[in-house]
């Protein structure tokens, strides 16, 4: 089974069943994930991680729609909804030489459906940061 195939096994089921261990496994510690929602990119595993565990939860009825595959270069189409908004985008993936996650850009059309996602981020984020930061506190 090539990197693309074994990845995208992984990717569907851990999206699917938003099973962040499994995609732990399928993310490079040097990940980086790019997005309109932010101003500049989300660098490191953990970052990432944070970022698609939220992503995970915001988003309604997710639905990937087409993939393309060239080598280690992958785009998957989908659909969803945040707040009752609907909105298409594209996922592009590159992956690391041992089939991992090196980068993530995420785009999202149309606008009011980007602003709904930037919130529920924002917020979502905000969350986990907190949470982060008190047991940190407290350890």
């Amino acid at each position: 089974m090539s990197n693309a195939a074994s990845f995208l096994e992984k990717w569907h089921a851990a999206v699917k069943h938003s099973d962040m261990d499994l995609l732990s496994t399928i993310v490079a510690e040097d990940a980086s994930l790019l997005s309109p929602a932010f101003w500049k990119p989300r660098e490191g595993k953990d970052k990432v991680l944070m970022v698609l565990a939220a992503v995970t939860d915001t988003f309604e009825g997710l639905t990937y729609t087409k993939e393309w595959v060239d080598g280690n270069e992958l785009i998957l189409e989908f659909s969803t909804s945040v707040g009752g908004k609907q909105m298409k985008g594209i996922d592009r993936i590159t992956l690391d030489e041992n089939g991992k996650l090196k980068e993530i850009e995420v785009l999202i059309r149309p606008m009011n459906g980007l602003m709904a996602l930037a919130a529920a981020l924002d917020e979502r984020l905000k969350g986990i940061a907190d949470k982060k930061h008190r047991f940190s506190d407290t350890a």
